[in-house]
């Protein structure tokens, strides 16, 4: 694969990025929508870990002038954050809050588990463990020589 940039955002692909040592999909804060659910997903998992009632996350508020909104429904909560234009450290404190408001934790309550879901959301890219959902490729040949497949 030859050297490439993506003019319109900057980003190094193929063998320039290797040097570099970039990831081959950029740096994580070129695509903020993809860490925001990244972050959602670590703190969610780490959220009924501890035997919370996890609300669901999505972005944008419906209302363009909030940074975050809660909306309680008889199925669950669901915690809507504004991600564009934001530090992403503000984007991730918001959806911390949001699981403890959503749980209504007492003062004690809620240190610890800001302190935990910081943490499982700090560890996002840092370690690539089991939770990958990449999933092994068969590659499938059809044999002239009658109707026999096989696997590689």
């Amino acid at each position: 694969m030859k050297n490439a940039t993506d003019k319109g955002r900057g980003i190094a692909c193929g063998a320039e990025a290797r040097q570099k040592g970039e990831a081959s999909v950029s740096a994580i804060d070129s695509a903020p929508s993809v860490h925001f659910s990244m972050v959602a997903r670590a703190i969610t998992r780490a959220g009924k870990r501890i035997g919370l009632h996890v609300p669901g996350f999505r972005s944008p508020p419906q209302s363009g002038q909030l940074d975050r909104t809660v909306r309680r429904h008889k199925s669950g909560s669901i915690v809507a954050v504004r991600v564009k234009g934001r530090p992403f450290a503000a984007v991730i404190g918001d959806l911390v809050e949001g699981v403890v408001v959503c749980n209504q934790l007492t003062q004690r309550e809620a240190g610890d588990v800001r302190n935990v879901l910081w943490h499982a959301a700090i560890q996002v890219g840092q370690n690539d463990d089991s939770t990958s959902t990449r999933r092994p490729t068969v590659l499938i040949h059809h044999s002239d020589l009658g109707e026999t497949t096989a696997a590689a």
